[in-house]
């Protein structure tokens, strides 16, 4: 007996025991949380949630389940505040979530009417029977009747259509009637009028004939597409309900709830848990409506845009400053090497001035010398008439006196004579100075008056058509050869009797103006008035104002001015004139004379 209880103790021991290490060695069931965001219709809850929690709950009993529900306004914030294991969505909102906390499908509604997964839901325009309303062109500016605006199959699809059709969907109804999933609902709305046209979901207005709410012959649909199979609809089919996994979920757990769901009994039910391999639709509706990932591409506000793309406006920004600095410094190289290409073409216009300067000049030079090899010849040749004049005039001085002449014609003849011999001496003289620049002897200058020296160099003119108006008076005493002082105030007397020829009344006038220790003489016409370039010419070798002139007169007399220590000026008299200034240093005058 003892031998019996110790057996019985040793084997309740054992187990026990066993107990004891089952328990211990059985892990705590840990928590699963699916989050579920509520676009659905109350017949959802009933008919596909439920049964689907259910389910999972019963097969999945090693795990506890929590539900949690997000807000369809706040979608990220929520889930990653609530991070929640797994998601219910509408397709449209698993894949707005695809791209920005990383959804990932697991199973996809498909209901018995359905065939494929990816082609279920859908939304259908009804209007009266009676209603004029035939296309959606026509529903402009109608009143119309949705369930719910976050309806994937209520409304977004509706939506879709519309845009797809050029429709702006919410300017297209004059009015949106949101029912809410309450009393009345969207058909009765249309039934009794309140609404022109309402937006069915998926299978919805089946579900009305079925229930009695509406007869076949209250409704039409307006722009319906083939059933091929399914419900009557009047927009393209899209995934139902998704279930989906986030990505801090641990891969067994989501291996372990795919299974369940995939695996879950259908027999009593109107739907099974698939997988669409299509979401491309969707996301072309979403950027049809321009919403989830999509939101905001028409939206042109600044903050929009720089939302959208932020990125390729940084990008774009640097490119434009780098296309901007390289234009900045492409066009200060084109500005540099354009004012180096001035500069140099600017100094290659110097040289070739300075060099026909220094042709002009060189040619000047030469004409100057042969003007004095022709002047030396001249004068070479010259002084032997002028000697042979001067010995005719001396022998008809000898023949008057032998002849005896009456009284009143020797003294004529004499005046003559003298006259001769006069002009003789000037020849000789001037020969004697042309003879004397040739052979650049020394000039030594003597004490002369600038006032008989005008007087002989207007006597030199010999033009009785020109009146010379001489101002000039005795007593202004420079230091200078007179003879060659003639000749400069000749030439000024001269050029101005050519200007002055033509001219209604020609007149010539001579001045002089104390200036400081100078004496300024002025021989001033009334002639034409001279062009710039004209003007510009005066006084350089080999140019001239006369059609006959050679431009060496005025040239020689300014090299005498400055030889004579003096230089020569020429201004123009307004409106019309010239006046032209020699311009000597005074000088004291000679001992001895009177004044």
């Amino acid at each position: 007996m003892r031998k019996l209880q110790g057996a019985g103790r040793i084997a309740l021991t054992a187990v026990f025991s066993l107990a004891a290490l089952s328990l211990r060695a059985a892990p705590a069931p840990s928590e699963i949380t699916v989050g579920l965001v509520d676009t659905f219709s109350p017949d959802f809850y009933i008919r596909t949630y439920s049964p689907t929690l259910d389910h999972l709950i019963g097969s999945l009993s090693n795990h506890r389940f929590k539900f949690v529900e997000i807000d369809y306004r706040n979608v990220e914030n929520d889930v990653r505040r609530l991070r929640p294991d797994f998601l219910v969505t509408s397709a449209s909102i698993f894949a707005t979530l695809m791209g920005s906390v990383g959804t990932q499908q697991i199973a996809t509604r498909q209901p018995k009417t359905s065939t494929k997964p990816s082609e279920t839901v859908s939304s259908a325009f009804v209007v009266r029977a009676a209603s004029p309303y035939r296309t959606l062109a026509d529903l402009k500016g109608a009143r119309a009747a949705i369930s719910d605006r976050r309806s994937f199959d209520g409304w977004l699809i509706a939506e879709g259509e519309l845009a797809r059709a050029g429709f702006s969907p919410e300017r297209h109804f004059s009015e949106l009637i949101e029912t809410a999933y309450g009393v009345p609902d969207v058909g009765t709305l249309v039934k009794i009028g309140a609404a022109d046209v309402g937006v069915l979901a998926t299978c919805e207005y089946e579900a009305l004939l079925s229930s009695g709410v509406i007869q076949p012959r209250d409704f039409r649909l307006i722009a319906e597409k083939p059933p091929e199979g399914g419900c009557r609809r009047s927009a393209a089919r899209y995934p139902d309900v998704v279930f989906s996994s986030l990505p801090w979920v641990d891969a067994e757990t989501v291996r372990e709830v795919t299974v369940s769901l995939l695996s879950m009994p259908s027999a009593k039910l109107d739907f099974r848990w698939s997988v669409c391999n299509d979401f491309v639709p969707t996301f072309e509706l979403l950027r049809t409506l321009s919403i989830g990932p999509f939101e905001g591409e028409n939206d042109l506000s600044f903050e929009a845009l720089w939302k959208r793309w932020k990125t390729e406006i940084l990008l774009g920004l640097a490119l434009a400053a780098a296309a901007a600095f390289h234009i900045v410094m492409v066009n200060l190289l084109v500005r540099k090497r354009t004012r180096q290409l001035s500069e140099a073409l600017g100094e290659t216009e110097r040289f070739f001035r300075e060099a026909q300067e220094a042709r002009s000049a060189l040619l000047s030079v030469e004409r100057t010398n042969i003007v004095a090899q022709l002047s030396s010849m001249f004068a070479h040749e010259i002084k032997q008439p002028i000697m042979n004049i001067s010995l005719y005039a001396g022998a008809l001085r000898l023949l008057a006196s032998k002849l005896g002449l009456p009284e009143d014609v020797d003294a004529k003849a004499k005046s003559l004579i003298d006259a001769l011999e006069k002009e003789v001496e000037r020849s000789a003289a001037i020969v004697e100075h042309v003879r004397s620049y040739a052979k650049k002897r020394t000039r030594t200058p003597v004490a002369c008056d600038l006032a008989e020296v005008a007087r002989d160099a207007v006597k030199t003119l010999g033009d009785p058509g020109v009146r010379v108006e001489n101002r000039l008076e005795p007593n202004l005493w420079v230091k200078a050869d007179p003879f060659e002082l003639l000749f400069v105030l000749s030439n000024f007397l001269r050029n101005a009797a050519a200007a002055v020829k033509g001219v209604a009344d020609p007149r010539i006038f001579m001045e002089v103006r104390p200036a400081g220790s100078t004496w300024r003489l002025s021989v001033a016409d009334n002639g034409p008035a001279l062009t710039d370039a004209e003007f510009a010419r005066l006084g350089k070798v080999g140019a001239s104002t006369k059609k006959d002139g050679l431009g060496f007169g005025l040239a020689i007399a300014s090299a005498i001015a400055e030889a004579n220590g003096g230089h020569i000026e020429f201004n123009r008299i307004a409106p019309q004139g010239l006046e032209a200034v020699l311009v000597l240093a005074k000088a004291d005058p000679p001992q001895g004379d009177a004044s």
